[in-house]
């Protein structure tokens, strides 16, 4: 064979796999889109909003805190960018207020209580980037209190635009890499008792599912897979030497409440320490009971 036939086969060869590859990544998009569009037949609890101030306050708590929800939406509730991840998408946080351009004016109590435990949108389909898995644990009274607590914020006027999944994003998603579907991350047949809050491991486990995310599902951190490369690698949390091994529950607590390291370093502004600090003594004790109770892994051990 020429060295000019070998060149010219070594070109098919290369456009054969282009194509290939063209092809998956167009049926992954396609994938993704038909799945987006998937219409879920789960009707909405019967939940109602109450102005009863306790449970509002209850609900504040669980949305400065566990559920992190001023994170993303802001501290009115009325949506922001939350992050550009460039070929990923644009994941923005709606209004939830009942002002012009919020979801508060045209979700019911009930499909609001389903967006929090199914990650579902008022018209069936899954919403996007939604970390249900976080809170869709959470009692019927907890949900109750997060619904009344957005409806007692105030209306504001501001409408923000969709998140955007774009084609690596859909790609990544329909791969398993990273689920952006919220609705696909949750079991909806299954409903699992929600724990007495209390500072135990058991409860812990519940509440470390909201830094699973980052974290990885054994808590040993690592670079996020597909993430891109400008977002700060998550340390490992458990009581291996590489994580957490030689830390006090004083020092994890100072973690928590202000993002400052035993040796003085400071957390990425990624780390939602906001959210860690309005935890309150209960619930911190009962994340470190956990985490101290998992088996050790080196990090990155995801």
């Amino acid at each position: 064979m020429t060295f000019k036939r070998i060149l010219k086969w070594l070109g098919g060869g290369a456009l054969a796999v282009v194509g290939v590859l063209l092809l998956g990544i167009a049926f992954a998009v396609v994938s993704f889109n038909r799945a987006a569009g998937q219409v879920y037949q789960i009707e909405p609890p019967g939940i109602l909003a109450t102005t009863d101030s306790a449970v509002v306050a209850r609900g504040r708590h669980l949305a400065e805190s566990l559920g992190g929800c001023l994170g993303c939406h802001g501290p009115d509730l009325a949506g922001s960018l939350v992050d550009d991840l460039g070929a990923i998408g644009v994941m923005r946080a709606p209004n939830l207020t009942s002002g012009t351009g919020g979801v508060g004016a045209t979700y019911t109590d009930g499909q609001l209580a389903r967006a929090i435990r199914h990650g579902i949108r008022a018209d069936g389909r899954s919403l996007i980037f939604m970390p249900t898995p976080e809170f869709n644990w959470w009692s019927d009274s907890d949900v109750e209190a997060v619904v009344s607590f957005v409806r007692s914020m105030a209306p504001v006027d501001t409408t923000i635009e969709s998140t955007v999944v774009r084609p690596l994003g859909k790609v990544l998603s329909q791969l398993g890499v990273m689920e952006l579907l919220s609705a696909k991350t949750v079991d909806h047949s299954v409903r699992e008792a929600a724990p007495v809050p209390e500072a135990t491991a058991r409860y812990g486990a519940f509440l470390a599912r909201g830094c699973a995310g980052c974290h990885g599902e054994t808590f040993s951190g690592g670079k996020i897979p597909g993430a891109p490369s400008t977002l700060p690698i998550p340390s490992n949390l458990t009581p291996h030497e590489t994580g957490l091994g030689s830390w006090t529950k004083e020092q994890f607590f100072t973690l928590l409440n202000t993002g400052i390291r035993p040796d003085g370093r400071r957390l990425a502004d990624f780390m939602p320490i906001a959210t860690t600090r309005a935890m309150n003594e209960t619930e911190k004790s009962a994340l470190w009971a956990y985490l101290r109770s998992v088996e050790p892994r080196e990090f990155g051990n995801r």
